[in-house]
């Protein structure tokens, strides 16, 4: 190929990728919407609602944000299930069976299932065609982290009986964590907050004969809702997730404690994550005018953002064109300066709430729900 194409086509994507930072100097990024982040945010929302209805304490102009964001969620996600009749994770991806069971569940949590009873007839073919329960659990085998979390959605949606969902040991969370990795839990560490509210909801829907684990069950709830307060963020998203949030929100309300403050800051979390119209993002489109005219959209993603990811990628890209860096550098010191500084004030000084992990690491994200990995900080020491 021509050498001055090949400069002109790097030219053209380093212009762009510049021109896409923030006014902080670095780069944010936008995930894609989700329909698995949306079903399991409407499930959440609507089990919030109704818990609330039930105790007269909700505020009329909450409720009714919170009701917009669960109507306009529902029409976004039904816009996006595929012929086949499952659902994908995002709009580009093929249909799978643990997102299609969510979109059903939250259909049902919202109450919705007999306006959308024809999308929930083609949504249980497609499941039954993956091997219902039976195919979910196959999906991921032993580990537990999605498996249960999604049947216990399903369950406190009313579609699936309770003895199909596994009971987790969400005692093991009151012990500390530099034994996590010595214990055999049926899910891996970052899912703790799962562990311990969908264990907390089969616990009460669903007690074990066994007296001593009922016992040691029992006495186990309010430490393990200690460890989840200590564990969430400011942001109240565990993990920045959606998803994490959700089940964790949901699993909560279900079990009787619906003004929990980690229910409490995960509602707020889900509800300041929401995008609205993201009908016009995703090339899906309302099946005709007066549709788009009357019916408004939302959706939600599965993280709040990838920015210290996105930042050190493209540093490190821009960095095997060293030449060029350094003009850009020399042309725009101050913007870079704020960028570099802005990383490394990202670089965690503490031990973490959330993993235990040791000072020193990167996560994600700059917001405090990310927590530091293996992942992201090799990208930080390479920029």
């Amino acid at each position: 190929m021509d050498s001055s194409r090949l400069t002109a086509a790097y030219q053209s994507v380093r212009d762009q990728l510049l021109g896409v930072r923030n006014s902080l100097g670095h780069w944010e990024g936008r995930l894609s919407s989700s329909a698995l982040s949306t079903a399991t945010a409407i499930s959440a929302l609507s089990f919030y609602v109704q818990a609330n209805d039930e105790r007269a304490q909700e505020t009329c102009q909450q409720r009714d944000l919170i009701q917009s964001q669960i109507d306009q969620g529902i029409a976004w996600m039904i816009t996006q299930q595929n012929s086949d009749g499952g659902w994908g994770d995002t709009s580009q991806n093929y249909s799978n069976i643990s997102t299609s069971m969510l979109a059903v569940a939250a259909i049902h949590a919202a109450q919705r299932d007999s306006e959308f009873a024809s999308q929930i007839t083609a949504a249980q073919a497609y499941i039954d065609s993956c091997g219902g329960i039976p195919g979910l659990r196959k999906r991921y085998g032993k580990d537990k982290t999605f498996a249960v979390p999604i049947l216990a959605n399903c369950a406190m949606a009313g579609i699936v009986p309770w003895k199909e969902v596994s009971a987790l040991p969400f005692e093991a969370a009151c012990v500390p964590q530099r034994f996590y990795n010595l214990m055999q839990l049926p899910v891996v560490s970052y899912a703790i907050p799962a562990l311990v509210a969908i264990g907390q909801v089969k616990f009460r829907c669903d007690p074990p004969w066994d007296p001593i684990r009922k016992m040691i069950r029992s006495a186990s709830v309010k430490p393990s809702l200690k460890v989840l307060e200590r564990m969430q963020p400011s942001t109240g998203g565990f993990l920045e997730a959606v998803p994490l949030t959700s089940f964790v929100a949901m699993g909560l309300i279900k079990s009787g404690q619906a003004d929990h403050p980690v229910v409490e800051n995960g509602i707020r979390f889900i509800l300041d994550s929401f995008r609205d119209e993201e009908i016009n993002d995703t090339g899906s489109k309302p099946s005709s005018a007066a549709d788009s005219a009357a019916t408004s959209f939302g959706s939600w993603p599965i993280d709040t953002n990838l920015a210290t990811w996105n930042t050190t990628l493209s540093v490190n890209a821009l960095a095997n064109h060293t030449p060029d860096l350094k003009l850009q550098i020399e042309s725009d010191p101050e913007t870079w300066m704020r960028c570099l500084e802005w990383i490394v004030a990202c670089q965690n000084t503490s031990v973490h709430p959330f993993t235990g992990a040791e000072p020193g690491g990167w996560g994600w994200s700059e917001l405090s729900g990310a927590v530091p990995d293996a992942d992201d900080t090799p990208g930080h020491c390479l920029r």
